[in-house]
């Protein structure tokens, strides 16, 4: 398995072999990165991350480069995020495997439940995983592109409106904001009706009743304003976490001098570490905010989390199951990801 420092060590010194450091007493062109995603304003990625991110490359690079930022799906929506960033349209982009499983397969280990709570031990032990197995070339480098650092959203929960809900049992026939794949499934396991649609589109979809809910990840309730749609809130569900990775086009980063790669890389690091830590913080928090805006809150019980954790388990078993179907080695994925997320507890 790659240790991700010793991956980005030679990532630079096989560029600084390669002639990509500017030979001395050259001045340095300034060099433009374009970057997008679809996060609304103000949500805590770009708030925490993504802003810190971009100064912290123009600072480590002593102002050589520059980052031009879309945000809020200014290039593009959530789904032609992935082709934009392939062909160039942007250098950096936000590409969740989630919404890309026909092309990024493997990366939906990351979303099997109950494998970690923190976002702080689940982001870098996925970027390692990524790193240090076949995800790499088979998810990120076929398709032309490769992370550079991704964040772990808080659990996903279940939250509605105007339905009566008591507990995980009544799910039963509700139609729920769901992702594609893993989260759906167990959606179904509980006898809810999963409906795939993108995280930006959650509020209107809630509020016409096009769905009765969403399970969507607690921290990122305010973000898209779900608190003014929503009335009940069960926590503890726990039974899913998004990945949000920001891409970077690999013919792009061929071209980049090897200062400039290891900016990318150590910005990444830090906005990483510190988005984590801002996730976890306010998970603790959340609770106590829903309950003071008049959302009903509702928490699972110890025992009620094991019975809920029981019925979704084939969720794993079915995953390992797809990928070796397909010749892809999702046992020893999974396995890779079990390892890293108990070396960062």
């Amino acid at each position: 398995m790659l240790n991700f420092q010793k991956y980005t060590r030679s990532l630079v010194s096989a560029a600084v072999l390669a002639g990509g450091l500017f030979a001395p007493g050259l001045a340095a062109a300034e060099i433009t990165l374009k970057v997008a995603d679809t996060f609304p304003p103000g949500h805590y990625i770009v708030k925490e991350g993504v802003e810190f991110w971009i100064q912290r490359v123009e600072e480590l690079t002593d102002g050589e480069v520059k980052i031009q930022y879309f945000g809020a799906g200014q290039m593009g929506k959530l789904r032609d995020m992935f082709s934009l960033t392939q062909r160039g349209v942007v250098d950096i982009g936000y590409v969740p495997p989630a919404f890309n499983g026909g092309t990024m397969p493997l990366s939906g280990v990351h979303s099997l439940p109950s494998l970690f709570s923190s976002s702080s031990v689940g982001s870098p032990a996925f970027l390692d995983t990524i790193n240090g197995t076949v995800i790499l070339q088979n998810d990120f480098l076929d398709n032309g592109m490769r992370p550079l650092w991704g964040i772990m959203t808080s659990t996903y929960n279940l939250f509605t409106r105007g339905v009566e809900v008591n507990g995980v049992e009544d799910m039963k026939g509700l139609k729920l904001k769901t992702v594609a794949g893993n989260m759906a499934q167990a959606v179904e396991l509980l006898g809810g009706s999963p409906v795939d649609i993108p995280s930006p589109e959650t509020y209107q979809s809630i509020r016409t009743g096009t769905v009765d809910g969403a399970i969507f990840p607690a921290t990122s309730v305010y973000s898209y304003k779900l608190n003014e749609v929503v009335d009940t809130a069960v926590l503890g569900i726990d039974m899913f976490v998004y990945y949000a990775p920001f891409v970077i086009n690999e013919e792009k980063w061929q071209t980049l001098p090897a200062n400039v790669q290891q900016a990318l890389v150590q910005a990444g690091q830090e906005a990483m570490a510190r988005v984590a830590a801002y996730t976890d913080n306010k998970v603790v928090e959340l609770e106590q905010t829903l309950a003071d805006d008049g959302i009903k809150v509702i928490r699972l019980t110890p025992e009620q989390q094991t019975e809920l954790r029981g019925t979704i388990a084939v969720v794993a078993d079915n995953w390992v199951a797809d990928m070796e179907s397909r010749g892809l080695p999702g046992g020893e994925v999974l396995e890779a990801f079990k390892a890293n997320i108990a070396a960062r507890q």
